[in-house]
């Protein structure tokens, strides 16, 4: 697991407030690393389940 601390993020963006930059952009990639983090999720619950299987010969 990766934790941030500390980020600091810039940008030089004529003509558009920097604020609706960054909110567009962190939009974008913070949904792109949620569903990321959902399938990774998803494959493990699926991954333990699947190992639970047959585990004693029978699988209920």
């Amino acid at each position: 697991m990766i934790t941030i601390e500390h980020l600091e993020v810039q940008f030089d963006v004529a003509g558009d407030d920097d604020e609706a930059v960054f909110a567009r952009y962190f939009a974008r990639y913070i949904e792109q690393w949620s569903r990321a983090e959902q399938q990774q999720k998803a494959l493990k619950e699926r991954l333990r389940n699947d190992q639970r299987l047959g585990d004693d010969g029978s699988y209920a």
